[in-house]
């Protein structure tokens, strides 16, 4: 998964070419050239991108990133944060096989930050911008799509395939 600098920051982390293949569609100030919606931050294709490599299995270090991102869910993905965070962290915990209450309990510490400025620590982080980056790579597979509609219609066949 992604690796920090030491002293860096964990956040969220969407790969440029990620960024460059939703931008076509139009996210935030970027209008794009889907007229049929758009994303209103890069939070809401990274949530996506992540959910289906989670869905596929699909996670890999990131790719390059030059923009920072944000550290906690914005837009309309903040108004889900819990129920996101759920899934995730039993994602975490399936991944390492964590089952009995303690061992649970014992997970949850390192898995959400005891930082009140951030809401995940970064084993955390790492696993969700692998599963993005995994999830990427299977949109990538779409094809170059400029209507948001058009994505999110193949976007729902490959998730629903996937489960």
């Amino acid at each position: 998964m992604t690796k920090e600098k030491k002293g860096g920051v964990a956040r969220f982390h969407l790969s440029d070419e990620a960024r460059d293949y939703f931008v076509r569609m139009g996210v935030e100030r970027h209008k794009g050239k889907s007229s049929t919606g758009m994303f209103s931050a890069f939070i809401e294709p990274y949530f996506l991108c992540m959910i289906l490599g989670m869905a596929k299995d699909s996670s890999r270090d990131p790719d390059k990133m030059t923009p920072d991102m944000v550290r906690e869910w914005t837009t309309h993905a903040k108004d889900h944060e819990y129920l996101i965070s759920g899934l995730v962290f039993y994602q975490y915990c399936k991944e390492r096989k964590i089952e009995n209450d303690d061992g649970v309990l014992t997970k949850m510490n390192e898995f959400f930050s005891p930082d009140r400025n951030s809401t995940y620590d970064k084993a955390a982080f790492e696993m969700m911008n692998g599963f993005a980056q995994g999830g990427f790579d299977v949109i990538r597979e779409f094809g170059p799509l400029s209507e948001l509609s058009d994505f999110l219609l193949i976007y729902l066949r490959e998730l629903e395939g996937s489960l």
